[in-house]
């Protein structure tokens, strides 16, 4: 039994407004007719097979910002329905309709000339600031992720940006050149009084496979990059997704405010100013809560065998005297499959006495390096808190010391109360807050290795 309803992929640049035309006959010859369409996606409804001409049409009074019913639409549409033609839907500047196959219509733009001057207007102009847009974010996220930082390698999400985020930039760029070349021999033909070119179904399709399905394919993929992180540190996926999730939804509910004529004109930017507002102060509020009810998620009171560490006790060779507090924080990534964080806090009489550890586990010694050399990085450099510089604390080396240890790397604190060492392709970051370890210590040392570094996969 055939579907009442049918979802397909939209792939169309709006320049192929009359390629769309063509592509919609053969659907009607299929039994399928147009319901509703949106930028990626348009619903069809199931029809006797049969044959049916459209016409899509560039109207200067539409808009993303533009309600679906105006005084100035709904005369155009009437104009066009004595001319012969039926309304089905608009997207923005796009007004679909369609007639009998065997009817008599009249075309909707009788005078080229003034057809090709709504298209430069409208069409170019919204498609050039769509893709100027995304341009500008894209090459901030990409001066941010240059040179590569090690941070991005702990996360599904961190990886796909990385690695597939400029390859989405580069299927977003060939369609703004195409545009762009599409505009100039547009404004030359214009200005010689030669009619535009009219994209093809063929090219249009053509295009749709070689921009749209890669662009696709990417952003599947740093969806289910999202869920894979979710699993393993839910609280900072949804912190990372609350400001574009809480804005994508302030948005959209506004412009569907506006399609449906609920806002006027003069009241729209006072809207969006409220939108903004309510979104800076509202989110950090949000975002407090989800941190303070995620603080008991990670505490445990034992480690799994799969996940190698040392205590205080091991340390300092005592029995605990006083409570103890431990958190575990597990994640990986397609480059790092195991790495974790082990905090342990002890209180005694009041005094609390703590010590952390950060282990990575990488696919390789380069992505290993990489990661030691981002954190030493980061901890020369500290963090700034109202345009002042703090925690920055300075590295050593020791050769000396790394020979003896029989690693690749290895850096200290100058307080030597902090280690960073990279063996392989695994890096462990020890941060001794007791003052207790002492790194020259053989049995110290032996611990470490025997406990840290004795996977049999090192890979140098």
């Amino acid at each position: 039994m055939k579907s009442k309803t049918k979802w397909v992929l939209w792939g169309f640049f709006s320049l192929d407004y009359k390629a769309m035309g063509t592509y919609l006959e053969e659907m009607a010859e299929k039994g399928w007719m147009l319901s509703e369409v949106g930028r990626c996606i348009a619903k069809f409804r199931a029809i006797e097979p049969q044959k049916l001409k459209f016409y899509v049409d560039v109207f200067k009074g539409g808009g993303p910002l533009t309600p679906e019913k105006t005084e100035e639409s709904e005369a155009y549409r009437n104009q066009c329905r004595e001319s012969g033609w039926i309304f089905i839907t608009s997207q923005d500047y796009l007004q679909f309709f369609y007639a009998d196959g065997d009817s008599e219509t009249v075309p909707i733009q009788t005078d080229e000339e003034i057809e090709q001057e709504i298209v430069k207007h409208t069409l170019i102009r919204n498609e050039l600031r769509g893709i100027c847009i995304f341009l500008i974010v894209a090459v901030f996220v990409l001066v941010r992720n240059i040179p590569l930082r090690y941070s991005n390698l702990l996360s599904f999400t961190g990886v796909t940006s990385t690695f597939l985020f400029p390859i989405l930039c580069t299927f977003v760029v060939i369609p703004a050149v195409y545009s762009i070349i599409w505009m100039i021999k547009a404004r030359r033909n214009i200005k010689k009084g030669i009619s535009i070119a009219k994209p093809t179904l063929k090219s249009a399709r053509r295009r749709i496979i070689l921009f749209y399905y890669p662009t696709w394919i990417i952003i599947l993929l740093f969806i289910l990059s999202f869920i894979a992180d979710a699993f393993f540190k839910p609280d900072n996926i949804v912190l990372a997704l609350l400001g574009p999730v809480v804005g994508f939804i302030i948005g959209s509910g506004i412009r569907h405010l506006v399609k449906k004529n609920k806002i006027k004109r003069d009241s729209r930017a006072l809207y969006i100013v409220i939108s903004i507002i309510l979104i800076i102060i509202f989110i950090p509020m949000i975002a407090s809560l989800i941190i303070e009810g995620s603080e008991d998620i990670y505490k445990v009171n034992y480690v799994s065998e799969e996940y190698p560490i040392i205590t205080m006790e091991e340390i300092s060779k005592e029995s605990i005297q006083g409570s103890v507090i431990r958190e575990f924080k597990p994640g990986m990534s397609p480059v790092v499959p195991k790495h974790y964080t082990y905090w342990e806090s002890e209180n005694i009489n009041g005094n609390n006495e703590s010590m952390s550890i950060k282990y990575y586990k990488s696919i390789n010694s380069y992505f290993a390096e990489v990661i030691f050399n981002g954190i030493t990085e980061k901890l020369e450099k500290g963090m700034k808190w109202r345009g002042m510089t703090i925690f920055t604390k300075n590295i050593i080396t020791d050769d000396e010391m790394k020979d003896l240890w029989d690693v690749d790397n290895m850096a200290l604190t100058d307080e030597k109360g902090e280690i960073i060492i990279q063996k392989g392709n695994i890096v462990l970051h020890l941060n001794d807050f007791t003052g207790d370890m002492d790194f020259n210590d053989r049995q110290t040392r032996e611990l470490i290795i025997s406990r840290f570094f004795s996977d049999s996969s090192l890979e140098n």
